[in-house]
């Protein structure tokens, strides 16, 4: 297994277990509403987030030597740009379809959506990135 495509595994499980801690805490904690008016219950979901994506940085910031990266692994990086923009945008889309359709009487989404939604495409970008190289290996062996 090369390298990136180990990072990438172990990125992926993490991800997985990082987005499901981060859909507990704040089902747990009383969702929107509580995370709106509780500032400590803000700070925990910050945490959590921002230890998630300083995880992601420490797993692939050695990934800048270029010694270590050969024309497969540049050329599965590549790919994957194209699998975490597509989970970006579809995640966006699924958020703006669903705000709409629930606060569409109300004539305007709480403000708070719009952070809820910055962390999520935070999270879907880098999970779906891991998935990406992962779908590029896995593409590359099976085609050859």
């Amino acid at each position: 297994m090369a390298p990136l495509q180990k990072r990438a595994l172990y990125g992926l499980v993490f991800g997985v277990i990082w987005a499901i801690a981060l859909v507990v805490v704040f089902i747990w904690k009383g969702g929107a509403e509580a995370f709106d008016e509780n500032a400590g219950f803000r700070i925990i979901i910050d945490v959590i987030w921002i230890g998630g994506l300083v995880l992601y940085l420490i797993l692939f910031q050695t990934l800048r030597r270029p010694q270590q990266l050969d024309e497969r692994d540049k050329s599965i990086l590549e790919q994957s740009v194209r699998t975490q923009w597509l989970a970006v945008i579809l995640s966006q889309v699924a958020w703006i379809i669903a705000l709409t359709e629930a606060y569409y009487a109300k004539g305007g989404v709480p403000v708070i959506f719009l952070y809820l939604m910055f962390i999520f495409t935070l999270v879907v970008s880098t999970v779906a990135q891991t998935a990406g190289i992962l779908i590029g290996y896995w593409r590359m062996n099976r085609h050859g």
